[in-house]
């Protein structure tokens, strides 16, 4: 494996792009949508948890000040190389400029397990000082990660919460519950608190889509609105699309989607718009893939609860780092007002965000103040 000491450069989608997709409207248009149909008023959130985590970053580098951090590497493993990753990434990279440590971005192909697998094996065997990692399946990592675990590698869990690793691992990402349940009181309010609905997923074992579904259909109990499928594709984009057209081929009258996995939301707006139902099909999606941004835009998805990849990038070189420099009783002392308890894990909340076409300039900007530019 070949480390290099991260430079300024661009990630493969910036906040630029996402500027250039969603164009320049008024705040009318934005209120308005693409399609004709009359808009709901969904109120919106971006501002996440970036202040209190803002904070725990400053803590941190106070600790680090005057200690030798130019040796460590760190190594931030994902589920899957969507876009949904690149403003991780670009929260990595510029951790690991700031701090001055040594940063490797590693994403299996295809989302498959048996790679990520090889991608973890590979860092142990590198003697890498510590990783991130979005599993792709929880249970299938313990092995690998206690592993690290017992050579004194630090492990943080990114995106989906780790559970029954011999060290307990903190959480930095979304209450996952939580997402799904915001999703579902949007999906609720978008059709009325009556309908059928379909889910798509990338993952029924990942704890993070488990939870998301949890959280989702409980926000629709005692409502009128009925999950008539839950669709799985198993971390490929072409297979989500056919999901979606099979739901909405299978259910004539289906009139709303919740899509879990990032490029899930790409796949329904597209098969929603094919189908000539945009605006008739409620579309509400996780993350902010260009596409989505661009149909949240026209009118085609209608909501997007959103997760903070940037955080999971920037602070897990934070975690990382300190845990390498300033040792575990350190760090739990900096991270002990900053916890709390949330789906059964020790979590450092990333924050969750509504996103509408009325505040999505909002959300972009806030990007570009992050500097996730190119």
């Amino acid at each position: 494996m070949i480390w290099s000491r991260v430079r300024t450069t661009a990630t493969a989608i910036t906040a630029a792009s996402f500027l250039l997709l969603a164009g320049c409207t008024s705040a009318a248009d934005d209120a308005a949508g693409g399609t004709g149909a009359a808009p709901v008023d969904l109120e919106g959130s971006t501002a996440f948890n970036d202040a209190k985590l803002g904070e725990l970053a400053g803590a941190i580098e106070t600790a680090l000040k005057g200690k030798d951090v130019s040796g460590v590497r760190v190594a931030m493993v994902i589920n899957s190389p969507s876009a949904y990753w690149s403003e991780g990434r670009a929260g990595m990279e510029n951790a690991a400029r700031k701090l001055g440590v040594q940063a490797n971005f590693q994403a299996p192909a295809g989302g498959d397990l048996n790679t990520q697998l090889s991608i973890l094996d590979t860092l142990r065997a590198d003697k890498v000082d510590g990783y991130t990692i979005s599993a792709v399946d929880p249970a299938a990592v313990r092995g690998p990660v206690g592993a690290a675990q017992g050579e004194g590698i630090g492990v943080v869990a990114i995106d989906s919460p780790l559970s029954g690793t011999p060290k307990p691992t903190v959480y930095l990402g979304t209450p996952n519950t939580e997402a799904g349940r915001q999703a579902g009181e949007a999906m609720k309010k978008l059709l009325g608190g009556s309908g059928k609905v379909a889910i798509l997923t990338g993952s029924l074992t990942a704890a993070n889509a488990i939870q998301r579904i949890a959280g989702f259909t409980k926000a629709l109990e005692g409502s009128g609105i009925e999950i008539v499928d839950t669709l799985n594709d198993d971390a490929d984009p072409s297979k989500a699309l056919s999901n979606a057209q099979t739901a909405l081929q299978a259910n004539p009258d289906l009139t709303g989607m919740y899509t879990v996995w990032s490029y899930d939301g790409p796949a329904a707006g597209q098969a929603v718009k094919a189908a000539g139902k945009a605006g008739k099909v409620k579309v509400v999606a996780d993350d902010a893939e260009p596409k989505t941004v661009e149909f949240v835009r026209d009118g085609t998805i209608q909501a997007m609860v959103l997760q903070r990849p940037y955080q999971q990038g920037y602070l897990g070189v934070y975690l990382l780092t300190a845990l390498k420099v300033l040792g575990e009783d350190a760090t739990a002392a900096l991270l002990k007002p900053y916890l709390e308890d949330q789906d059964g894990a020790t979590t450092l909340s990333s924050g969750i965000g509504l996103v509408t076409a009325k505040n999505l300039t909002t959300y972009l900007d806030d990007l570009v103040k992050l500097g996730v530019t190119s």
